[in-house]
């Protein structure tokens, strides 16, 4: 006899993205998802009440995972840009490429709105954290100064994450927002870089007075 598939809350999450990236969420049944997953209905019932519950599930689960990547790029040893091209990618990349690829994009994003915009801010703030310790960071280690533009760290973090969030208003390939985010990053940094210290050229000596200019 086959195997009976367990409906497990990881395996249903799996399933009820992959349906709704390809019929939109609101074209999405409960029984379409236990479908998807190979489980009863009733299975599915045992683990969540409706299809928002599910759908609230599976945001939380992408955040969570966004989050932790994040934070991993965060302590690895990198130039700003590098570091800072890195984390937003681990958070914000796969929502990206989930928006663009499904043709239900924009549903998604609404519905995402909707239903889970706590967890989507509680998330913001977590990576708002991570980018302020990343600049924190980058001030020890004397490699930017905010003080002429008029910041601190939490100030920094906060204008480059809005100025992230703008780079995908419209729906981007992931390859686009990479491009975009690496001139982002580029011009940030550049802003607030501490510049080389130049090793200034010794003035000339003074001539010694001749004897005859001594005289005089």
């Amino acid at each position: 006899m086959p195997r009976k598939t367990i409906a497990t809350p990881e395996r249903i999450r799996r399933a009820a993205l992959a349906r709704v990236s390809r019929y939109g969420f609101r074209r999405t049944s409960m029984e379409d998802i236990a479908s998807e997953a190979g489980v009863s209905r009733a299975a599915l019932y045992l683990q969540f009440r409706n299809k928002d519950e599910i759908f609230r599930s599976v945001s939380r689960s992408l955040q969570e995972e966004a989050v932790e990547r994040a934070t991993a790029a965060a302590d690895e040893e990198r130039t700003l840009e590098e570091k800072l091209q890195a984390v937003v990618e681990a958070k914000i990349l796969p929502f990206v490429e989930i928006t663009h690829d499904s043709p239900h994009g924009s549903e998604l994003h609404d519905e995402t709105n909707r239903l889970c915009g706590d967890i989507v801010a509680e998330a913001r703030e977590r990576f708002l954290a991570i980018l302020t310790k990343t600049f924190r960071r980058a001030l020890q280690a004397r490699e930017i100064d905010l003080g002429p533009v008029g910041l601190d760290a939490a100030g920094a973090a906060e204008l480059f994450l809005q100025s992230v969030h703008g780079l995908k208003e419209r729906r981007v390939s992931g390859a686009e927002f990479r491009k975009r985010l690496g001139a982002l990053v580029r011009v940030f940094v550049a802003g607030v870089r501490v510049p080389p210290v130049v090793a200034r050229k010794p003035a000339p000596r003074a001539k010694p007075a001749t004897r005859r200019a001594a005289r005089r």
